[in-house]
């Protein structure tokens, strides 16, 4: 729904919802880091990381930033034209494809594959994580290692639970984009988030609508049982704490 008609940038728009929704977390920068400081080639600039589910650069341009190189791969090709040219402007060695998870077909290998922010919970079920698990085996280097990301425990909540939280908020020069969760449900095996999203515009014209965010259930166990039946090695598992607004996560590691 609408209240204004007049024209908007759907590209624009759909960076700076991505951006609020998604680009504040860093809670998992410090292990991305750690893992690509380790890798071989990584910090010598021999060799890049792969970042799955990379959308505007989060990670990859934060590990640019250190020095590592990094590919992101995003299935949103508006997403990796914005990596590419964020990353241009900040000068750093990072760059982006336009690939689905499900079907990597990249003409490189990586020692660090990276897979944040229960990007492997949004493929659609078990067999789409198999061709993800699969194509990860294909792409990592003799000895190589995969870091996902996944969120096993979430409360639900209704609409009554959701007026005490704040929205997600952000001014683009008189523009606010505002973002509130109005409802989370676990059930058929699904978690499904529910937001309504706001802009205001400096002269008061308002544009309402409404997004929604489909996650598989799923734990550790079965993923890395997943991974073992892909032909990857299943590695001691890490942890990214839980902040003031965001659950924890369990981080599957993988080897060659």
């Amino acid at each position: 729904m609408s209240t204004a008609t007049r024209p908007r940038d759907p590209d624009l728009d759909h960076v700076r919802w991505h951006d609020l929704e998604c680009g504040g977390y860093d809670a998992d920068l410090p292990l991305w880091r750690e893992l690509a400081a380790a890798a071989p080639g990584v910090a010598a600039g021999d060799a890049r990381v792969l970042d799955l589910g990379a959308g505007t650069g989060r990670v990859a341009l934060w590990l640019a930033a250190a020095g590592h190189p990094v590919l992101g791969a995003d299935v949103d090709p508006v997403f990796c034209a914005e990596l590419r040219r964020r990353a241009g402007v900040r000068d750093v060695p990072a760059s982006a494809v336009v690939s689905d998870a499900r079907e990597l077909r990249l003409a490189e290998r990586f020692p660090l594959v990276l897979a944040p922010m229960q990007t492997v919970q949004l493929l659609g079920g078990a067999a789409a994580r198999e061709a993800m698990l699969v194509g990860i085996r294909e792409h990592l280097t003799p000895g190589g290692v995969a870091a996902i990301a996944i969120v096993e425990d979430v409360e639900p909540f209704d609409v009554a639970d959701a007026e005490a939280v704040a929205p997600d908020m952000r001014d683009h020069d008189g523009t606010v984009y505002a973002s509130r969760p109005v409802g989370v449900t676990v059930a058929d095996g699904q978690i499904v988030l529910d937001r309504i999203r706001e802009i205001v515009e400096p002269s008061g014209e308002r544009h309402v609508s409404s997004d929604r965010t489909v996650l598989d259930v799923l734990d550790a166990d079965t993923l890395e049982d997943e991974a073992r039946h892909a032909g990857l090695r299943v590695l001691p598992r890490r942890a990214i704490g839980a902040t003031d607004d965001h659950v924890g996560s369990q981080v599957v590691m993988l080897g060659a």
